[in-house]
């Protein structure tokens, strides 16, 4: 009985995600670096030198949800040629109805020997090699191309519409399992210059239902002239703001839910008698793990008695490190001790249960729980005599109301605040980041 349960929740819960939100998306919202390997679940097929990249900035495209966020990838398509895979589905790969994958590409250049190739394409679940839907790109000029789909096993399918270089194209291809045959299942392709339909076109652009059908999707895949030794070699491309769903409208227009599960505490809010703490809003920031550490994502929520609240992200991925900064009215800015990263679409962490837990150990102990240091109101990074005296003012007329000077949450600022302004700013608290 538990188990026909379970597996009647699995099924709810899988269909309203699937109209919902997309079940990945890669905006590439993470640091510049010489290889997309080893971020956000990125791996790579070989030891090659010539790899694709992180640059920035990322492509724009108006009224595309997964625009002009984070950076994008560069593909070279230079010699020895790879393959990056994202296994985006950890549980059961997708094997019915229709599976969208849309993406932003520029194509900055066609070299001189191109004739044609594909540079994105989905692919069975795990360690099988089956492509499929694959997008290609092929010559007619050094700057205009046609754009093509190949379903699995047949040639690509080109469409007579020409494309520009140096211009960023809206593309989505799709999926579609048919019951029955094993060869019936279809390719769409589609590709737009400018807006976004709210409803999928009646005609595509490319159809390809030649050859067999794949058993199911679950990875998608970024070439750099893999297994095209005439094909794309030496044109480079840019792609960005990747979505993979299961419908037009969730992949298309729908945000994906990242949710960060956290718990702080904030020390002059906190009463450790009572184990609760004065609710407050806070800023959480996501940001890269390298230097200058830029903010990925912020997001805004009241923390309630218990420090605890579930912040939904919406353009980072999964596998990809950020720090979890935290800053608040009259908080010390206060980092996790390491980068994090979500697993499943899931992160939670607990900055009051270890010192550790807080870059620099910048926490103040109350009974059990440890909490971040509050005192500063001038946000300029440490507690000091400038902070004080703005506490000292209001408390000598007794402020009322939401003022940062207000140090435990009480609505008024008088000498209970100003005793913890003092004694922080004598020990010198500031913030202390990587």
């Amino acid at each position: 009985m538990n188990k026909i349960l379970l597996t009647i929740a699995i099924i709810f819960l899988t269909s309203a995600f699937s109209v919902s939100q997309p079940v990945y998306i890669e905006n590439f919202n993470y640091s510049i670096r010489d290889t997309v390997e080893g971020n956000a679940g990125w791996s790579r097929s070989s030891t090659s030198n010539n790899r694709a990249k992180i640059i920035s900035p990322g492509l724009n495209y108006a009224g595309y949800i997964g625009s002009g966020i984070g950076n994008c990838v560069f593909i070279p398509n230079e010699t020895s040629g790879e393959v990056y895979t994202n296994q985006f589905l950890y549980g059961a790969p997708l094997n019915q109805g229709t599976v969208y994958l849309s993406f932003l590409v520029r194509v900055d250049s066609m070299s001189i020997n191109a004739t044609q190739g594909f540079c994105i394409n989905l692919d069975q679940q795990g360690g099988a090699t089956n492509f499929n839907t694959m997008t290609y790109f092929k010559k007619v000029t050094g700057n205009t191309f046609n754009l093509g789909i190949r379903k699995y096993t047949g040639s690509p399918v080109f469409s007579n519409n020409i494309y520009n270089t140096n211009t960023t194209y809206l593309i989505v291809a799709s999926y579609t399992f048919k019951p029955g045959s094993n060869t019936n299942d279809v390719c769409n392709l589609y590709a737009f210059s400018s807006g976004v339909p709210v409803n999928e076109p009646a005609t595509p652009i490319a159809l390809d239902s030649v050859g067999n059908d794949v058993v199911d999707i679950g990875d998608v895949k970024l070439a750099n002239s893999f297994n095209q030794p005439s094909g794309l070699r030496n044109s480079t491309m840019k792609i960005d703001g990747i979505r993979i769903g299961a419908s037009w409208n969730g992949t298309l227009f729908q945000n994906k839910n990242m949710a960060l599960s956290m718990t702080a505490l904030i020390q002059g809010f906190y009463n450790n008698v009572s184990d609760k703490m004065v609710k407050d809003t806070v800023t959480v920031s996501l940001r890269y793990n390298k230097t200058p550490y830029q903010i990925a994502e912020s997001k805004k929520a009241v923390l309630d008695s218990n420090g605890y609240k579930i912040f939904n992200f919406n353009t980072v991925s999964n596998l990809s490190l950020y720090y979890i900064a935290v800053t608040h009215r009259n908080m010390i800015e206060s980092w996790s001790n390491l980068p994090k990263e979500f697993y499943l679409d899931a992160l939670s962490y607990n900055f009051t249960q270890f010192p550790v837990y807080t870059f620099g150990n910048n926490v103040i102990k109350k009974g059990n729980r440890y909490c971040f240091y509050n005192g500063e109101i001038v946000h300029d990074g440490i507690i000091d005599v400038t902070d004080y005296q703005f506490v000292d003012n209001n408390s000598f007329i007794f402020t009322t109301g939401y003022k940062t000077t207000d140090l435990n949450g009480d609505l008024i600022t008088d000498i209970s605040d100003l005793v913890i302004v003092e004694a922080n700013s004598l020990n010198f608290v500031q913030r202390i980041t990587p």
